[in-house]
């Protein structure tokens, strides 16, 4: 998220307020606009649906919108990691001819992955009514797709054509699902949601071609980085079943509610984990606006240095630079996180009782809440990585992380109720703490890195 990155400094360093909130807000968008989007229509619709709608209608409508957010999320990882990584090769060549040809590809490979599991899962498994069949796979296409649109949204300058695009698709799908939930039911409440998604991915689309206004061209150029990045889309997908395997295992604790639609979910834990995370959105804008735009200024001044054959005493002091604004973007991040957690922790019960949260989710919020600290800071230490090109690192981290979740959370499943949450939480500490260790490892060995593990001629 670099490039729009250093747009959106240069608005927050305008000098005035105004400035400053819109900078954090654009990034909050660019960074979770999709997440955003569905936690927000979500929240409304829970809150304002049983006007509108029967309880149980409103517990499908959320369920399958979570199982779309799941599914998507897991199936693309791997072809957004492989498209980043296509895309900013083509930018560093100066060759971005074939980016609306990417986002064409992208899109058709989104919605084919669903064949193998989200057709048949919607079609057989799931006890819908077609048009709620045929309105949940819709939705899982559209918000596929704007997980692969976001990877294009660094490279725009209009900021704030983007944030327009989620507002105004989250404010057409609360009303069309309102106005449809009282007669057509799940289905028609789906495919309300459907219509706000579907705006938002065409205007998304319009913003890219404006952008790069070139032919539609060999939309599948990227695949033959599937083969040669194949731990990089590994990785991807990993991750996000790593994101998502205490929720899926948490389905089977005895507090699991199965619903008519035969989809299993526990709404308390859900709904604490989605709440927890939701409150590193304002670190994932500071990071994104202030830390990997420095970052990347020393990331770039160290590889610069060696084309122009510095001198190593030379590459040693970018080196420090580097390592200095790794540690002073930590410190930057870590410290309004911190108390925005403690915050949130003390006072969880006040705003439990404000928002009309049940209390079942209280001790699960809390401890995730501290969990979601650490994930978001092991997810930058793998970002790092990753500009090295260090990927099987990654992989490895990112299966730790998926490995540790797993067993952690069934190791709390059998504690009982009191224990939920702590699996997730000893998960983010681990996949931190390893996360770390390796990473500040490879920045102090950044030159053999760069010269060697680095270095095609030499692999």
């Amino acid at each position: 998220m670099a490039g729009i990155g250093f747009v959106l400094r240069k608005l927050a360093a305008r000098g005035d307020l105004l400035g400053l909130v819109q900078g954090y807000a654009h990034a909050s968008v660019s960074t979770s606009g999709g997440w955003l989007f569905t936690i927000v229509t979500l929240s409304v619709i829970t809150f304002f649906g049983p006007s509108f709608a029967a309880y149980e209608d409103l517990a499908a409508f959320r369920l399958i919108v979570v199982y779309n957010f799941a599914f998507s999320l897991v199936l693309t990882g791997p072809l957004t990691m492989v498209l980043t990584r296509y895309l900013s090769d083509q930018i560093f060549a100066r060759t971005v001819e074939g980016v609306p040809g990417m986002v064409v590809g992208g899109l058709t490979l989104a919605v084919g992955l669903s064949a193998p599991i989200v057709v048949p899962f919607y079609f057989w498994y799931a006890n819908l009514t077609p048009a709620a069949r045929l309105a949940a796979w819709v939705g899982y296409a559209l918000v596929a797709g704007i997980w692969v649109l976001s990877v294009f949204l660094s490279t725009l300058k209009e900021y704030a054509a983007v944030t327009r695009s989620f507002g105004i698709g989250m404010l057409i799908a609360l009303t069309a699902a309102s106005l449809a939930g009282p007669d057509a039911g799940v289905g028609g409440m789906l495919a309300g949601f459907d219509v706000g998604l579907a705006y938002i991915v065409f205007a998304l689309v319009g913003r890219v071609f404006a952008e790069f206004p070139f032919p539609v061209v060999r939309p599948f150029a990227f695949l033959p980085h599937v083969r040669t990045h194949w731990d990089l889309a590994l990785a991807g997908g990993v991750y996000y079943a790593g994101v998502w395997v205490d929720k899926w295992l948490m389905w089977a604790a005895p507090e699991r509610i199965v619903q008519p639609s035969r989809l299993v979910s526990y709404p308390d834990y859900d709904s604490a984990l989605f709440l927890a995370c939701l409150t590193i959105v304002p670190s994932m804008a500071v990071f994104v606006v202030n830390i990997e735009t420095q970052f990347f200024d020393k990331y770039h001044h160290f590889y610069r240095d060696i084309g122009a054959h510095a001198t190593l005493a030379r590459l040693r002091d970018d080196q420090t630079a580097l390592l200095h604004s790794v540690f002073r973007g930590s410190r930057q991040l870590l410290v309004p996180q911190i108390v925005l957690v403690v915050a949130l922790v003390v006072l969880a019960p006040v705003i439990f009782t404000l928002l009309r949260i049940p209390y079942g989710q209280l001790a699960i919020f809390r401890i995730a809440t501290i969990g979601a600290l650490f994930q978001l800071l092991f997810l930058l230490l793998t970002i790092v990585l990753s500009y090295l090109d260090l990927n099987r690192l990654v992989l490895g981290l990112h299966t730790l992380f998926f490995a540790v979740n797993t067993v952690a959370t069934l190791v709390t499943l059998e504690l009982g109720f009191p224990y939920y949450g702590y699996g997730y939480f000893a998960a983010s500490v681990v996949a931190f703490v390893t996360a770390s260790v390796v990473t500040l490892r490879c920045l102090d060995e950044l030159p053999y890195h760069a010269f060697i593990t680095g270095n095609a001629s030499v692999r």
